[in-house]
C-alpha cells in the first residue's frame, strides 16, 4: 500500500497515517522528502486554499493576464474590460492546449488558442470557433473556459480552485485588520528575483518563518555595536544573551512572529546602553539597506545616517527614527500611511500567510518571499524574493522578475539572504540522512513550523486540530 493509499484509508476516520503524523513539537522528515506527501498536498492542499497569483500591478491594462503554476496546474488571471479581474484554468476547451504562457496583454482583445485558433473573451466566453458547424452541440458553458475563483487583498491577487471557498477576507483573517494602516495595496515593486533550490519549498519557508536562527546564521545582527558591516565570524556563547527573541503567534489559517527582548532576561548596564544609543540602532537601519535591500528604504536609510551623530536621550532611538522617517517621506511628496505605534505592533512582524508567501512588514516597505512547490519533486522548488515600497508619485520603477537558473549566479542578493541560501540545501540533504527523524522545535520561536503542518492536515487528512 502506498503513502497515497494509506492516506485515502485513513482521510474518512479523520486519522494521519503514522509516516506522517506529527507530534506537539515534532514533524517527520517525510512530510518535507517523500514524493507521495509531495502528491497529497498537490492533489488536496492546494486545489483547495486560496493563494496569491500575483501582484495587481502585474496585470496593469484590459487584456493583460498573468500565468500562475502551481504543480501540474495553470491558471490564468485577465484582467477586464471594466477594469475587473477574472481567473480560469489555463487550458483551451477544445484539445487542452495553454492558451497563455507567463505574462503580457492579448491583441485584439482575446484569449487565441496557438493551436487550431479558437478564441475566448477576456470574461472566457467562447468567441470564436473554426468550423463550429461541424462539431456536435453542446452546453454554451461547456465552449467556455473554466472558472476559478479569485480575489484580493493587499495587492495581491489570490485564487483557489476550491468549489466552495471561504471568503478571501475570512481566510487571510486576521492579516485584513492588523495590516490596514500599512495600506499594502499602495506599495509597489521595488525590486523581484527568482531562482530555483534543491530544497522542499516548506524547507525555504521554515527559514523565513522563525527568527530563533538569526544568530547562528546571522551572527553580525547581534553586533550593532561595530557598526554598518559587523563581523560575520561565529557567535560565541555569551553572544546569544544579544540575540532577539521572536515569540510566534499561530492563528487558524496564518501565523506571524516579532523581534522582540526576552521579558525574563537582561544584559546589565551595558546592554541597555547600547539599545539607548541612537549610533547603534542606526547602525542596524543601515545594515539593513546595505545588505538586504529591503526593510528600509532609500529616504530611511538617510534618516539612519542623520540619526548616527544623534546623542543619547530620554527618547528611545526606535521612536526618533519612525518619527524621522515619517517627515522625510511626506516631505518628498510619498502619501505615507499614517498610523498609532499601537497599529504600528499590532501589524508589523513576519506573517506567514499559508501556504507559500512570508511577508515582512514595515510602514515604508514589505520584504516578500514565495516558495512554489515542484511538480514531481519534492526535492526542489522555486524561490520568490521581493521588496514593496510606498513611493512618491513619478518614482514608481520600471521592474520585473529577474530569473537566475542557480541562486549563485546573481551577486545581489545581499549578505545577509546570501547567508539563508548558503543553508538551504544543506539543511534540506540533511533530512535524506538515516540519522536524522525529523524537526525537533522551539516551544516558544518556531512553532510556526508546527502551526502550518497543522493547516495542512486540515486538508490533506481531514483532521482539524484547532487548539493547535
Amino acid at each position: 500500500m502506498t503513502a497515497i493509499d494509506e492516506a485515502t484509508d485513513l482521510t474518512a476516520t479523520g486519522k494521519v497515517p503514522p509516516r506522517y503524523a506529527c507530534g506537539e513539537t515534532f514533524v517527520p522528515k517525510g512530510r518535507y522528502i517523500d514524493r507521495e506527501f509531495l502528491q497529497l498536498e498537490l492533489d488536496r492542499l492546494f486545489t483547495q486554499v486560496w493563494q496569491p497569483a500575483c501582484r495587481e500591478e502585474e496585470i496593469p491594462d484590459p487584456g493583460s493576464y498573468h500565468e500562475y503554476t502551481i504543480g501540474k496546474e495553470s491558471i490564468m488571471v485577465v484582467r477586464q474590460k471594466d477594469g475587473s479581474i477574472k481567473a480560469f484554468y489555463n487550458t483551451c476547451a477544445h484539445r487542452g492546449m495553454k492558451l497563455v504562457r507567463g505574462q503580457g496583454c492579448t491583441l485584439g482583445g482575446d484569449l487565441r488558442c496557438e493551436f487550431h485558433g479558437w478564441r475566448y473573451a477576456l470574461d472566457g466566453r467562447s468567441s470564436f470557433v473554426p468550423s463550429r458547424d461541424e462539431f456536435l452541440s453542446r452546453p454554451s458553458e461547456q465552449w467556455a473556459l473554466r472558472p476559478v475563483s479569485v480575489d484580493t487583498w493587499g495587492g495581491w491577487v489570490f485564487i483557489t480552485m476550491a468549489e466552495d471557498p471561504p471568503k478571501l477576507l475570512d481566510w487571510l483573517d486576521p492579516l485584513p485588520t492588523a495590516l490596514a494602516p500599512f495600506r499594502l495595496h499602495d506599495m509597489r515593486f521595488r525590486w523581484r528575483k527568482r531562482t530555483p533550490l534543491a530544497a522542499n519549498y516548506k524547507t525555504v519557508i521554515d527559514a523565513f518563518i522563525e527568527g530563533y536562527h538569526s544568530p547562528g546564521t546571522h551572527p553580525q545582527t547581534v553586533r550593532a555595536d561595530q557598526g554598518v558591516r559587523p563581523s560575520t565570524s561565529p557567535a560565541e556563547p555569551q553572544e546569544y544573551i544579544y540575540a532577539p527573541y521572536t515569540p510566534t503567534t499561530v492563528y487558524r489559517n496564518h501565523s506571524r512572529f516579532i523581534y522582540t527582548a526576552r521579558p525574563d532576561s537582561t544584559g546589565g548596564a551595558a546592554r541597555e546602553e547600547l539599545q539607548a544609543s541612537p549610533k547603534v540602532f542606526a547602525n542596524g537601519m543601515q545594515y539593513q539597506y546595505l545588505e538586504i535591500n529591503s526593510l528600509v528604504t532609500e529616504r530611511d536609510y538617510r534618516v539612519a545616517q542623520q540619526m548616527a551623530d544623534i546623542e543619547p536621550g530620554p527618547i528611545p532611538p526606535f521612536m526618533i527614527y519612525h518619527q524621522m522617517c515619517e517627515e522625510l517621506a511626506i516631505a518628498e511628496g510619498v502619501d505615507y500611511p499614517k498610523m498609532s505605534m499601537e497599529e504600528y505592533f499590532a501589524g508589523n512582524g513576519d506573517w506567514h500567510v499559508f501556504p507559500t508567501l512570508v511577508i515582512l512588514v514595515e510602514k515604508s516597505c514589505v520584504l516578500g518571499y514565495r516558495m512554489l512547490p515542484d511538480a514531481e519533486d519534492p526535492n526542489r522548488c522555486v524561490f520568490e524574493m521581493f521588496s514593496l515600497e510606498h513611493f512618491a508619485p513619478g518614482e514608481v520603477p520600471e521592474t520585473s522578475w529577474l530569473e537566475f537558473e542557480r541562486w549563485q549566479d546573481h551577486d545581489g542578493w545581499g549578505e545577509l539572504p546570501t547567508q539563508d541560501l548558503m543553508n538551504i540545501d544543506a539543511i534540506h540533504a540533511g533530512m535524506h540522512s538515516r540519522g536524522f527523524e525529523g524537526l525537533w522545535l522551539n516551544t516558544n520561536q518556531e512553532m510556526s513550523i508546527r502551526n502550518e503542518h497543522r493547516i495542512a492536515d486540515r486538508f490533506i487528512f481531514g483532521v482539524d486540530d484547532a487548539a493547535g
